[in-house]
C-alpha cells in the first residue's frame, strides 16, 4: 500500500489519470441522472398510459365471462400472461399462480378523465372495476367484474437483462477508453522521464548524456535546452581543466630551479622548512597532473603482477616517522595480482599519509588490513584519530574539498588526495567508501575486483 501511494504521489501520468478518470465519472454521473430522470417522467406521462390502455383492450378481448381459449390463444401470441379466477374459473398461462402480495394496485380514473379520455367511464358503467400496479420488474393490470378476477402481467426481465448488458459493456468501454487515455497521457510526458533521467545523470557527473529530444514542442525545447546547458558547463568545464594543467606545468620549472637554488643554500632551519614547502608544492602539481591524466576517458591503466603485501608494506616504510601496522587477515598466502602499480602505491600513500596525519598521535595506532575473498581484494586504512563530522563526509572525496579550510600543514594537504584515491580505485572498476565516527576516528575502505 505505501509502495502504491508512493507511486501515485511520483507519476504525473497517474495524477492527471486519476483526475481525468474523477471529470468523467462526474460528467457520466451527471448524464445518467439527467437521462434516468427523464425516462421516468416520460414513462409515468406517456409511456404507461398506453400500457394501461393495451391492457384494457386484452381485458375487452377476452369478454365477459371470460373466454378461457381466447385468454390461451392471446396468452401464446403475444407477451403477457393472463391470471383468471372466480366463477369456478382457475386459469394460469404460467402453470402457477400469482403472487400479487408486494404489489399496491391504485385506480388511473382520475388521470384518465383528466385526460379526456372516456374509456374508463364506460368500464364503470358495465360495473367493471380496472386497477392497475407496478414492481421492479413487472406491471400488473387487475379487472374484476361481477365474480371474476383477471389479472395480465407484463413483466420486465428483458429490459432488466438488457440493461445489464449494455452496463458491462459501458463499463468494458469505459476501462478501454481510460486505458488508452493513460497510455497515451504516458506517451505524451515521455519527456518528463526522459529529462528526470537525464538531470539525475548530469547532477551525477555524466555531462557528456543527452536528453532525446521526441517531440517539436515545449517540452521538446526543454530537452534541448538542458543538453545546451550540459555542453556549456563541460566547455567550462575543460577550460578550467586546461587552465591548471597549463598553470602545473610551468609551475614546474621555476619549482625545479628552486629545490636546485635551496640545495645549494647552507643548512639551516629556514633551509628545511623551504625545503618542505617546495615538497609540499611538488606533490600538490603532481598530483593535479596525475588527477587530470586518470579522469580523461582514453586514460590507460599500466597493468603489472604486483605483491600487494610487499607494495604496502615498502609505502609504509617510506612516510616518515610512524607506527602503521599492516595486517593481513588470510590464512593463505597472497596471489599476484595484475594492477598499475604506480597508481595504487599513490592510493595507499595517500591514505595512510591521511590517518597517520589524523590518527598517529592516537592509540591504537592507525592500521592498514588487507583481505582477498571471493576476487575481490579488500583493503581497510583505520585510524583512531579526531573522525570526520556528518556533513563532511559526503564531501571528503571532492577535489579541493577540506573540512578544516585553514589550510595549514597540521590539518592536512589541500584536498586533492582523496579525490585522486577515488578516481584510481574508479579507474581499477572498484569502490572507494569512508566511514567516520567523531572522536573515533576513520576507516577507508577500498575494494578492487580482480
Amino acid at each position: 500500500m505505501p509502495s502504491m501511494l508512493n507511486f501515485f504521489k511520483k507519476s504525473l501520468a497517474v495524477r492527471l489519470m486519476v483526475v481525468f478518470a474523477a471529470a468523467s465519472a462526474a460528467i457520466l454521473i451527471l448524464i445518467l441522472s439527467i437521462l434516468i430522470y427523464g425516462f421516468a417522467f416520460q414513462w409515468k406521462a406517456n409511456v404507461r398510459p398506453h400500457l394501461e390502455q393495451y391492457l384494457d383492450y386484452i381485458n375487452a378481448d377476452i369478454g365477459n365471462p371470460p373466454n378461457i381459449e381466447r385468454a390461451k390463444l392471446l396468452a401464446e401470441r403475444l407477451p403477457i400472461n393472463i391470471y383468471i379466477k372466480g366463477g369456478g374459473l382457475h386459469y394460469s398461462s404460467t402453470g402457477s399462480a400469482l403472487d400479487v402480495v408486494e404489489i399496491k394496485f391504485e385506480s388511473r380514473q382520475n388521470k384518465w378523465r383528466h385526460q379526456g379520455n372516456n374509456y374508463l367511464n364506460k368500464l364503470q358503467q358495465k360495473g367493471q372495476i380496472v386497477m392497475f400496479g407496478e414492481s421492479d420488474n413487472r406491471m400488473i393490470m387487475r379487472s374484476q367484474i361481477d365474480q371474476y378476477q383477471i389479472y395480465f402481467e407484463l413483466s420486465h426481465h428483458g429490459k432488466t437483462e438488457q440493461a445489464s448488458s449494455i452496463g458491462f459493456w459501458s463499463l468494458l468501454f469505459l476501462f478501454l477508453i481510460l486505458g488508452i487515455s493513460f497510455w497515451q497521457l504516458r506517451r505524451m510526458l515521455k519527456p518528463v522521464q526522459d529529462i528526470k533521467i537525464g538531470v539525475k545523470k548530469m547532477g551525477g557527473g555524466q555531462l557528456d548524456y543527452q536528453v532525446p529530444v521526441r517531440q517539436d514542442n515545449d517540452l521538446g525545447e526543454l530537452s534541448s535546452s538542458i543538453n545546451k546547458m550540459a555542453a556549456d558547463i563541460t566547455q567550462m568545464l575543460d577550460a578550467k581543466r586546461q587552465l591548471l594543467l597549463a598553470v602545473s606545468h610551468e609551475l614546474r620549472s621555476p619549482l625545479t630551479r628552486a629545490k636546485i637554488a635551496t640545495q645549494m643554500l647552507p643548512d639551516s632551519t629556514n633551509k628545511a622548512r623551504l625545503e618542505e614547502d617546495l615538497m609540499e608544492m611538488e606533490t600538490l602539481i603532481t598530483d593535479i597532473l596525475e588527477t587530470e591524466r586518470i579522469n580523461t576517458p582514453h586514460a590507460i591503466l599500466n597493468r603489472v603482477p604486483v605483491e600487494l603485501e610487499q607494495l604496502i608494506a615498502s609505502v609504509i616504510d617510506e612516510l616518515p616517522a610512524n607506527k602503521v601496522s599492516l595486517e593481513i587477515l588470510q590464512s593463505t598466502e597472497l596471489p599476484l595480482f595484475e594492477l598499475d602499480e604506480k597508481r595504487i602505491r599513490l592510493l595507499m600513500r595517500n591514505t595512510i599519509a591521511n590517518a597517520i596525519c589524523h590518527g598517529g598521535a592516537s592509540l591504537p595506532a592507525p592500521c592498514v588490513q588487507l583481505s582477498f575473498r571471493e576476487r575481490q581484494i579488500q583493503i581497510k586504512v583505520i585510524d583512531y584519530g579526531a573522525g570526520i563530522a556528518a556533513q563532511d563526509l559526503a564531501h571528503v572525496t571532492e577535489p579541493f574539498y577540506r573540512a578544516d579550510p585553514s589550510r595549514t600543514r597540521d590539518t592536512g594537504g589541500f584536498g586533492i588526495g582523496l579525490y585522486l584515491c577515488k578516481l584510481i580505485v574508479e579507474a581499477h572498476a572498484g569502490q572507494l567508501s569512508i566511514s567516520s565516527e567523531v572522536g573515533r576516528g576513520t576507516c577507508v575502505k577500498i575494494v578492487l575486483p580482480v
